[in-house]
């Protein structure tokens, strides 16, 4: 008998697993196929022969795929499922990396990118939504957080590859070849995921909204229990009753939610976490750092975000999603500002990558993954899908504008400037959140939405919002 209970236990844990793995290689995909470019983009410059204007093309195009695939995955995952989603935007990674591989004009490349860039915004809604959806509460931040852990190990997978892949040839063969082969190893991953999904278990309370109330039900069991899994799906249940799922809902009921979703998904890209990481090598190169240390400096980067970013895995829980944020839009704020004043004065270029490294530690434990979980918590369960396909349309619409205006921003404003902007607008960040976020740890996501449509909530918004930072 003991065997029996421990062999189901060892079962139940065994899709978590899977699980949160599916949804970290997502995340994995997301990170690596965003910054690769930041090791190709001087070498396919040169190839292609680009001008100022089309270096911000050929960093940004990318982002047009996420705008598409972040506006369309929420309301398409809503009729046809998490995991099939899943599979569409795995299907986009590894059809861009091979196609990459063999394009031979610009126009090819950017096509290829593009395709890419839906595969990272569908993903970037599909698996945090995800995790958020089947996790059990306890455990839902933690879990959503091994997203971002995704997003950072991809980061570092993509830098670590470009300098590799940069080091095997001299800079002729980089700029026919080497560039190339820097977004076609992300293959890899791709196909892994793709594998990962089939086991995979779908979303209860997608299954919920479906009709498919037994498999809803044996999926919150095998995660769950059986006591919680009758708990959560009598609350999944009462939750839904009181939603239409319809679009309007969020202009009226949820608007507030709403409103809150796509202010912080736009001010976490207002800083300029995505540019930083699309021209990493090009930055250290302006404060004087040879081509191969640029590189090296990049991957430097990219290990502080990982330490960082399993640092705010053990924090998320215990401290709250907002301390997080406002811990890291600080750090930010005074770390951009010192890298502009650098510039300015034309000090050390190490000097440089002590902030950088600070800048990207405060997002990595701040916006990149409080700001993600809070996203996928807030919205209720029938319009959550697009409701995060708004927010996170936000998020790459910013972020694509900050990596087409980067060189713009360094030619008129100069570095100085250009990273004392970035600075100003954490600063806001930190305003923002600080005055209007919940926080929501502790809480189902039943009992999240609960709060936008309580009488409480509706009589005192500001006090309900803001009272020692909570619900």
């Amino acid at each position: 008998m003991k065997n029996s209970e421990a062999d189901s236990n060892l079962f139940d844990k065994w899709h978590l697993i899977v699980s949160a793995s599916v949804a970290g290689l997502g995340g994995l995909l997301f990170g690596y196929d965003n910054i690769v470019i930041s090791g190709a983009i001087g070498y396919l410059s040169r190839c292609f022969h680009l001008g100022t204007v089309q270096v911000g093309w050929a960093a940004g195009c990318a982002l047009i795929g996420c705008i598409a695939g972040s506006a369309f995955a929420g309301s398409i995952v809503d009729r046809v499922g998490l995991k099939k989603g899943l599979f569409l935007c795995a299907g986009c990674f590894i059809a861009s990396s091979a196609g990459i591989l063999f394009a031979r004009t610009f126009t090819q490349f950017v096509f290829w990118r593009v395709l890419g860039g839906l595969g990272i915004g569908g993903a970037s809604i599909i698996s945090p939504m995800y995790i958020a959806e089947i996790a059990p509460t306890r455990l839902r931040g933690r879990l959503v957080t091994l997203y971002q852990l995704g997003i950072v190990l991809g980061i570092l997978g993509a830098v670590f590859a470009n300098m590799l892949i940069q080091r095997i040839g001299n800079s002729a063969w980089n700029t026919v070849t080497g560039w190339r082969w820097m977004f076609f190893a992300g293959i890899v991953p791709a196909i892994l995921f793709a594998m990962m999904i089939v086991p995979a278990l779908e979303s209860p309370r997608w299954l919920m909204k479906s009709g498919k109330r037994d498999a809803a039900y044996g999926v919150l069991v095998r995660v769950n229990g059986g006591r919680l899994a009758q708990r959560e799906i009598s609350a999944i249940e009462l939750s839904l009753a009181t939603e239409e799922g319809r679009i309007s809902e969020l202009f009226n009921m949820f608007l507030r939610p709403l409103l809150l979703g796509i202010m912080l998904a736009a001010l976490s890209q207002l800083s300029g976490i995505t540019p930083l990481f699309s021209f990493l090598p090009e930055v250290f190169r302006a404060a004087g750092a040879a081509t191969t240390d640029a590189f090296f400096q990049s991957v430097l980067v990219s290990l502080v975000n990982l330490v960082s970013t399993l640092f705010a895995l053990w924090l998320v829980d215990r401290v709250g999603r907002k301390t997080l944020i406002l811990t890291g839009t600080m750090l930010q704020c005074l770390s951009f500002a010192c890298v502009g004043w650098l510039y300015h004065v034309r000090g050390n270029g190490l000097a440089v990558l002590l902030f950088v490294m600070t800048f990207v530690a405060g997002h990595a434990f701040g916006n990149g993954v409080a700001c993600w979980v809070i996203i996928s918590e807030i919205y209720p369960t029938k319009v959550r899908g697009r409701a995060m396909s708004i927010a996170t349309t936000a998020l790459w619409l910013v972020g694509y504008l900050g990596n087409q205006t980067f060189p713009l921003m360094q030619k008129y404003l100069g570095n100085d400037g250009t990273f004392w902007w970035f600075s100003l607008a954490a600063l806001v960040n930190f305003l923002c959140v600080l005055r209007l976020v919940p926080e929501t740890r502790g809480h189902s996501l039943e009992e999240i939405t609960g709060f936008w449509t309580s009488d409480r909530n509706a009589a005192a918004p500001e006090a309900a919002v803001v009272h020692q930072g909570g619900l």
